[in-house]
């Protein structure tokens, strides 16, 4: 393998889990000697030129790196788009192998391998890709990606993501297969009482908030 292509797919762009993830990989990548770039998908899919862009990437990429976060067990738009795009377009994507990096707010990463690593694997098979392996981490906001926070920034929360990124530009250069694996980043304590009802009083309180903001009646129960 001697050319690596990241596509982030967050519709937040650099400010995300998936840049912060993206950005280490990049690194590890490029101290390995192994010729690597990252683009954005929100900003590939604007204009022609931009979508010539990143096919002309993916056709010299022997790797391409999928980093995306998890929306109510599917994909963004912007990376449904380049799915598309790459569908559409029929190309030779013969011995070019796909990997997805998937993060979700949510701690269970089964969320992620159960229900939208299959939806990845057919969209591989489909268009030609060899399957790569998969990285599902569950609590991805722990690595503090949408305040613009950085890996080597986070410290230990980010050690389980670290150590997978570092097995990943192994299988790269030994142009092994990466297997499909699940890491939680989110301390065993926060699944016990009392920091579990803590945490779920916070959460629930937060979203009402916001739902109220929008004009919505959150204790509602129009069917009764």
């Amino acid at each position: 393998m001697n050319n690596v292509l990241l596509l982030n797919g967050s519709p937040r762009g650099k400010k995300s889990t998936s840049a912060s993830l993206g950005n280490y990989l990049l690194g590890l990548l490029k101290e390995a000697n192994v010729e690597s770039k990252m683009l954005e998908t929100r900003n590939q899919i604007n204009t022609e030129e931009k979508i010539t862009e990143m096919l002309e990437a993916i056709k010299v990429a022997d790797f391409v790196i999928l980093f995306t976060p998890l929306y109510d067990d599917c994909q963004p738009y912007n990376v449904v788009k380049v799915q598309e795009i790459i569908f559409k377009q029929k190309m030779n994507l013969e011995n070019k192998f796909f990997l997805p990096i998937i993060n979700s707010g949510f701690g269970e990463p089964e969320q992620i391998s159960e229900g939208t690593i299959p939806i990845y694997k057919r969209f591989a098979s489909q268009v030609g890709f060899k399957w790569g392996g998969s990285l599902a981490i569950g609590g991805g906001e722990m690595l503090q990606g949408r305040y613009g926070k950085q890996l080597h920034e986070v410290g230990n929360m980010a050690k389980n993501a670290i150590v997978e990124l570092e097995k990943i530009v192994g299988s790269i250069k030994s142009e092994e297969e990466y297997p499909d694996t699940e890491k939680i980043l989110i301390p065993g304590y926060f699944y016990k009482w009392p920091m579990k009802n803590l945490v779920t009083y916070i959460n629930t309180r937060s979203w009402k908030k916001e739902a109220e903001k929008k004009g919505e009646k959150v204790d509602a129960r129009p069917f009764l």
